[in-house]
């Protein structure tokens, strides 16, 4: 978990607050505050007034303010003996109809002479004393903007070393920031946006031909899709700003300090620059205000998905090929190129009639593109698989001069055939060179031939893991097409009464598949994790109004942080939903999870923590999050009338869940000593296969 950045040595909000006590004690005013604008409203970071109630966190409509007219028009700071309040506090209580009034405004400017804020006073009376005190006034206005400037620069540079220390876990397929990333930096830049009353923007870009690209083309070819979108976003972000990959077509850009114009800026020049390279995309975008949070915003951008105004592109959605460094494998084969003093080396594969680019370093001198046929070596690659040797052409000018690498102004060509393990030809390594060199021999081509074997280790690792993930992403496409996972639901039953209080929906597969932990698990190693989860969701709560008491259903943390969970739970009777927390693994960011359960919780909603007991994770999960309900993990309850520590452990765990208002469920009780037990150490609630078995909604609900 990232740790939270240093406070400023001295707290603007403090300062701020003493300060305002300070001028209204000495001007006679008797509401003061501090305000920032945002958009049309200038909203409040400090404030003292019993008058209006005004705290930290309200708006007023900036074009009504005095402020405005002294930032915007040059106004004098002083408006004395107003015969009536200004327009932006006449709507509020605490307003007395004809009352003389007197305002003063002065500006919180940065050293560079920027404003940053506004220091505003007011209250009845002609202000007679207001003159006498405006340098004073000043003074502290030019105090309080050093320091609220200071502390914005330190939120900067905090910014900035979370931004260094998020690049040490990155998405592996397109190499920008991963989900978890993104959840803590959103919860950091709330923090930020709340305390000084900034913008904050949110953009979303999906790839709307990811789909057809893995099809035609091939898995490959579709992250090599990902990696170019993920880098053309990123090569027009700011600094501060960070990109992420949050689903598997999605990407989300977070732009800190960002209005909502910029935010729309932004969002047209991603389509327009992606549309230039072939890449069909939707985007959209939302900017935070003081009524709402950073989370909220990101939810409102997946709303907005495809409202932004699309721009097609000229031409098919072709994935460009990716630099080198961008796994081991790319390293090497640079290394490689470098050490033959070659301007591109790449590695082609053998599939049935066809050769296809796989691997390309230094990609910018020839349009290669991975996954698709190889055209720029032609013959030269293809006298490498005929004879199945080395190949060395010094000038390509003399005897290839219609081959395509000449065409594209290569000089020079090494290759030689890769082989597998086996002694089968898997494809080439190759390298051309823009200048012909009358030097080379064939012995130069041992310097590929060093590297064959660790290339085609690197290779086949790969190629392993792509056939992997090509067959778990099949086995969830057949998945959807036939309706996502099938559900059963168990009931919760009180252990004294005996009666069903609620159930819990479990998932399962198609049989001889893995578990249904292994198909959760297995989604999330190729990036649909959270799809799966939504899509067990979705059939679940199908049969919550035919089910007796409650409905549990197991969400993983970094899902019940996003937009999409949080759609589906607003169209549900929270206060008939239990959310059991099903990580198994600490948690990297509770200030996120807690953030976004709190609303849902004071609407209802109840949540449970798995597997308790079975590990560090789900205690650390039980003191953070307080649940309503602890669930026994099955290894705790197994054998339970046969072991003390067991029966100690789950003591203790009673005591805690009365001390905190919580209720224990035990799961897996299978035998009646078990249950006996489990009722004399004061477990309330239970589930397993000697109360009843999981079973169909038709059997549950009758």
């Amino acid at each position: 978990m990232t740790s939270p950045a240093p406070g400023p040595a001295v707290d603007f909000v403090a300062v701020a607050h003493r300060a305002l006590r300070d001028l209204a004690h000495r001007a006679g005013l008797s509401s003061w505050w501090i305000g920032r604008t945002e958009g049309p409203d200038q909203v409040l970071v400090a404030a003292l007034d019993p008058v209006f109630g005004l705290t930290a966190g309200d708006a007023l409509p900036w074009a009504d303010t005095h402020c405005r007219t002294v930032v915007e028009l040059g106004a004098d700071p002083l408006a004395l003996d107003l015969p009536r309040w200004p327009d932006s506090l006449l709507c509020r209580p605490g307003v007395v109809a004809g009352a003389h009034v007197s305002v003063v405004s002065v500006p919180l400017t940065a050293p560079d002479g920027r404003v940053l804020a506004s220091l505003c006073g007011i209250g009845e009376g002609d202000g007679g004393q207001l003159p006498g005190l405006l340098d004073s006034i000043r003074l502290q206005a030019d105090l309080l903007g050093a320091l609220l400037a200071a502390e914005l620069e330190l939120a900067a540079r905090s910014r900035s070393e979370r931004r260094a220390a998020a690049t040490a876990r990155v998405d592996e397929v397109s190499g920008v920031a991963t989900l978890s990333t993104w959840q803590e930096t959103l919860v950091a830049e709330e923090a930020h946006a709340a305390r000084h009353a900034v913008p904050v923007s949110v953009v979303l870009v999906e790839v709307t031909g990811l789909v057809s690209v893995n099809a035609e083309l091939g898995l490959p070819a579709g992250d090599a899709l990902l990696h170019r979108v993920a880098g053309a976003v990123s090569a027009r972000l700011r600094d501060g700003d960070l990109v992420a990959r949050l689903a598997p077509d999605r990407f989300g850009v977070l732009l800190p300090g960002t209005p909502v114009d910029g935010a729309s800026a932004l969002s047209g020049r991603l389509r327009t620059a992606l549309a230039a390279e072939g890449v069909a995309v939707r985007t959209g975008h939302a900017t935070r205000t003081h009524a709402t949070t950073s989370f909220a915003t990101w939810a409102l951008a997946e709303e907005r998905l495809g409202a932004d105004r699309p721009t097609v592109p000229d031409r098919t959605p072709v994935p460009a090929p990716r630099t080198s460094g961008g796994s081991a494998l790319d390293a090497l084969l640079d290394l490689a190129r470098r050490q033959l003093g070659a301007d591109i080396a790449f590695i082609t594969t053998i599939e049935g009639d066809r050769r296809l680019i796989r691997n390309v370093a230094c990609p910018k001198v020839v349009p290669f593109v991975p996954g698709t046929p190889a055209a720029p070596g032609d013959g030269l690659c293809d006298e490498v698989v005929a004879t199945g040797r080395p190949y060395v052409v010094a000038d390509l000018g003399v005897g290839h001069a219609a081959s395509s690498a000449h065409a594209h102004g290569m000089g020079t060509y090494v290759g030689i055939p890769l082989r597998r393990r086996d002694g089968s030809l898997y494809g080439t390594l190759c390298a051309l060179s823009r200048q012909p060199d009358p030097l080379l021999r064939a012995r130069d081509a041992d310097v590929l031939s060093a590297v064959a074997d660790a290339v085609m280790e690197l290779v086949e690792e790969e190629d392993g893991a792509r056939r992997l993930r090509r067959t778990r992403l099949a086995r969830l496409a057949d998945l959807d097409a036939t309706g996502g996972p099938d559900v059963v639901y168990q009931p919760v039953v009180d252990l004294v009464s005996g009666a069903t209080v609620g159930v819990e929906a479990l998932s399962r597969f198609p049989s001889g598949t893995p578990t249904p932990d292994r198909w959760f698990a297995e989604a999330a190693e190729v990036g649909a994790g959270q799809d799966l989860e939504l899509s067990a969701l979705d059939n679940a709560v199908q049969g919550l109004p035919f089910l007796p008491g409650f409905l549990a259903l197991n969400v993983s943390p970094s899902t019940i942080t996003t937009p999409a969970f949080l759609r589906r739970l607003e169209a549900l009777p929270l206060d008939r939903v239990v959310v059991e927390i099903t990580e198994h693994s600490a948690v990297s960011n509770y200030a996120a999870l807690l953030g976004t359960l709190e609303p849902l919780r004071r609407n209802g909603l109840r949540i449970a923590v798995d597997d308790t007991g079975a590990g560090y994770a789900s205690l650390s999960h039980v003191l953070t999050v307080l649940p309503d309900f602890i669930k026994l993990d099955i290894s705790l309850v197994r054998g339970i009338d046969a072991d003390t520590s067991r029966r100690a452990l789950t003591a203790g765990l009673v005591t805690f869940a009365q001390a905190t208002g919580a209720r224990i469920v035990a799961e897996g009780i299978e035998t009646a000593s078990e249950l006996a037990v489990l009722r004399d150490l004061g477990v309330g609630l239970g589930q397993g296969y000697h109360l009843a078995r999981p079973a169909p909604l038709r059997v549950v609900a009758a």
